[in-house]
């Protein structure tokens, strides 16, 4: 998990993401890459219908004026954090180091497959949400950069993957994001991977999950509990908060995405609720 992507579409960084990147690249010696997308106009126009270049030209300065007070907000950041800022070409690995990078695309597809060349994306939910953007980003990356995410809110833990609990449905999902926080659960004083009545598909238990991880030297148990609320993905939430976990593994939308957005899901609540750091992969 060396070199850490911090997607901005058209968000203002704050001071949690930017903590919970210098976490992340502290504990692994890594880079953090602020990436902005430069939004390409969105023009519907039928035969004979054409845009004021004024307007045109108003789109991109307000593009250029957001830009400018997002590096304005990440430099302030970075600066108060003192690590060293880079271009990624010039890094030399042996310190932490930070940079700005812009794009010019589709907004969120252009950040999803700008991150395929990274280890880790991470972002940040806003509290209050105020907007949905931030959730289509999130999603975005997750059906279409093939890495994994790590989404964070203003708690933050003192270090991130010393005691984590694996959100364990039997899913390839899940077992795919397992695979790809493989650093993190290695790293790890303890994992506990927990499966609850009623939020299993077709696939291995927590046991036989935890057993392999104590295979290749990881402290792991697996935790089986009934759910009486009703909501898996509080007993899931409530169970990492008795332990003081500081990372969840979540393989997300095991179900598809359309259903979770109609009925809900395990992975939706997380999204929206998660106050300790999740590492999500679909």
């Amino acid at each position: 998990m060396k070199t850490i992507l911090l997607p901005l579409n058209g968000s203002i960084p704050t001071e949690s993401l930017i903590r919970a990147a210098v976490k992340l690249a502290s504990q692994n010696g890594g880079y953090i890459q602020a990436a902005w997308c430069q939004q390409n106009l969105p023009i519907i126009a039928g035969e004979g219908i054409t845009l004021p270049a004024e307007y045109l030209t108003q789109f991109e300065n307000e593009e250029h004026q957001l830009e400018a007070k997002a590096k304005a907000a990440f430099d302030e950041l970075v600066a108060k954090s003192d690590i060293l800022v880079a271009e990624l070409d010039q890094w030399d690995g042996a310190s932490i180091a930070a940079g700005w990078v812009s794009l010019k695309g589709s907004g969120a597809i252009a950040l999803a497959e700008f991150s395929r060349t990274f280890d880790l994306v991470l972002m940040h939910r806003p509290v209050p949400e105020g907007t949905t953007e931030w959730r289509t980003t999130c999603e975005t990356v997750l059906f279409e950069s093939g890495r994994p995410l790590v989404l964070v809110s203003n708690n933050l833990p003192t270090r991130i993957g010393e005691n984590i609990v694996v959100a364990w449905n039997g899913s390839s999902e899940t077992a795919r994001t397992m695979a790809m926080g493989q650093r993190f659960l290695q790293n790890a004083k303890h994992v506990h991977v927990i499966e609850v009545e009623g939020g299993m598909v077709s696939g291995p238990n927590a046991e036989s999950v935890a057993c392999s991880l104590r295979a290749h030297g990881i402290n792991a148990e697996g935790i089986s509990r009934q759910c009486e609320s009703g909501r898996v993905s509080e007993v899931i939430m409530s169970y990492a908060r008795d332990v003081n976990a500081d990372l969840i593994v979540k393989g997300a939308y095991t179900h598809s995405r359309l259903r979770a957005l109609i009925f809900g899901g395990v992975t939706s609540d997380i999204f929206s609720h998660s106050e300790i750091p999740v590492l999500f992969c679909h």
